[in-house]
């Protein structure tokens, strides 16, 4: 029987994610490589930091972004179509080293923990405090890993 992995926090999932990234982990067919998937993460991250490079419209974060998003935490899990790139942003290679694509992510993390002032915007959340990026990023990552991969 597979299992469902669950993340209470971006701290939760590195450490998690760091064996599968060494031991490896099968895709399912037509997913992402566990490299994109973990580099995907880590851009998510890394644009709450540096913004997202589009948005959806302020009507939509403040109505069904804000919604989906309170739902999400509340349910401590995620769902979405993960084969959506973050929108407007650069492509990510399916070809790469699992381990690379954890360096980058574990970077990304480091560098929201250390992150002093206001994050940037979501592209479809909006305006989010720390600790709802931390939860909501963990809950992305765990619903990638879940959908993707034979775990």
């Amino acid at each position: 029987m597979a299992s469902i992995l669950t993340f209470s926090s971006l701290e939760d999932a590195l450490r998690r994610i760091e064996d599968l990234a060494k031991t490896g982990v099968e895709a399912k067919t037509g997913a992402w490589s566990l490299y994109k998937t973990l580099s995907h993460g880590a851009q998510s991250i890394e644009f709450s930091l540096q913004g997202y490079p589009a948005h959806k419209s302020s009507l939509f974060k403040h109505t069904v972004g804000k919604l989906a998003l309170h739902v999400f935490l509340a349910k401590g899990a995620m769902s979405h179509d993960i084969s959506m790139p973050i929108p407007d942003a650069p492509s990510i290679q399916n070809d790469g080293d699992a381990l690379q694509g954890f360096k980058r992510l574990e970077e990304a993390v480091q560098a929201f923990w250390h992150h002093n002032g206001a994050y940037k915007e979501h592209f479809a959340y909006g305006t989010l405090t720390k600790a709802q990026y931390d939860k909501i990023q963990a809950l992305h990552l765990a619903n990638h890993l879940n959908e993707g991969f034979l775990l």
